[in-house]
């Protein structure tokens, strides 16, 4: 039974820090060691992974001094021993079945280089928003319960369905490719997915394993996260055209139209209606989506309504 090394990242998480772990502790996979990075946490993560460690010896906890999620990820990578490494945020956690589930497509499959799952997104109350491939209405026209994509690198460049928590990848990837950008504050996780694409085949098992939370007030949703998250995507994107790659030219509008989409939310969410107009009549003439025209007609509306009063700012080019 090959061993899974599962990498959990942790800065200030402790509320939901073991739900985390006890989903990975409750797999019936059972051949795992869990590698728990706290980051610099202040909110008493050490003292509870310090008693947790104690009675876990497959729990290996590493302490660092706030160098981020992507060097986070490549330290507990190196010292880890699996044969395969899985990834899970500390605020999210997993379901029944899910490792075992991707071993045994990984062994049954061994050109494959990674493997992820759906995911749902979740409310506080743990209740389900929808699951991600629903929400992008992608996988779902066949009875097959895997996917092997044919060209993996145009499907995430197109759309970044990839949530981390929900991938598992064979650890000769990185002995070829390397490790996450640790340069990068933002998207480094889908810049590597998208490497792994490049040289290696992937699979998507079409079940919902995972659940991510959809924190409010989390960090993940403040104004300069999304919109560094944003510039981010952005410089992936150009970096990817600027290359001579496989890229096909609908990949790239679909990935261009995807952040005119974001930006559009974001200025929306900021009040600024105007702007986001803008960028709704980008995204829906680079790739026409039913949800755009509603977005689109949505903001229209919001700007001819005289009792609306809307800040205004400049359009990103």
């Amino acid at each position: 039974m090959d061993k899974v090394s599962v990498v959990i990242p942790t800065y200030n998480c402790l509320p939901y820090l073991p739900k985390a772990i006890e989903s990975v502790l409750a797999q019936d996979y059972k051949n795992i060691e869990l590698l728990i990075v706290n980051d610099n946490s202040s909110d008493g993560t050490d003292k509870y992974l310090a008693t947790l460690s104690k009675t876990h010896n497959n729990i290996i906890v590493i302490n660092t001094d706030g160098v981020g999620a992507a060097s986070a990820r490549n330290i507990a990578i190196k010292q880890s021993s699996g044969h395969y490494v899985a990834f899970l945020d500390a605020d999210d956690c997993w379901y029944s079945g899910k490792v075992s589930e991707q071993v045994r497509v990984h062994q049954e499959n061994k050109h494959l280089g990674m493997t992820f799952t759906n995911y749902d997104h979740l409310n506080e109350n743990n209740e389900l928003i929808i699951d991600c491939l629903a929400y992008w209405n992608k996988y779902n026209s066949d009875q097959n319960t895997v996917h092997f994509f044919d060209n993996p690198l145009n499907d995430i460049f197109a759309n970044n369905i990839i949530g981390t928590s929900t991938v598992m990848i064979n650890k000769a990837v990185f002995q070829k490719i390397g490790f996450f950008n640790e340069e990068m504050s933002y998207c480094e996780d889908w810049h590597f997915w998208l490497k792994v694409c490049e040289h290696f085949d992937v699979a998507l098992l079409k079940h919902s394993y995972t659940g991510y939370l959809m924190r409010a007030g989390s960090i993940t949703q403040t104004d300069s996260k999304r919109w560094n998250n944003l510039l981010s995507v952005s410089e992936v994107i150009s970096h990817y055209q600027d290359r001579n790659t496989s890229i096909s030219k609908k990949s790239l509008s679909q990935a261009r139209a995807r952040l005119q989409e974001g930006y559009a939310d974001y200025f929306r969410t900021k009040g600024d209606i105007y702007t986001a107009l803008l960028h709704d009549f980008h995204s829906l003439l680079i790739d026409p989506q039913t949800r755009r025209v509603k977005h689109t007609l949505g903001d229209m509306k919001k700007c001819l309504m005289p009792s609306q009063k809307h800040k205004q700012s400049v359009p990103i080019k």
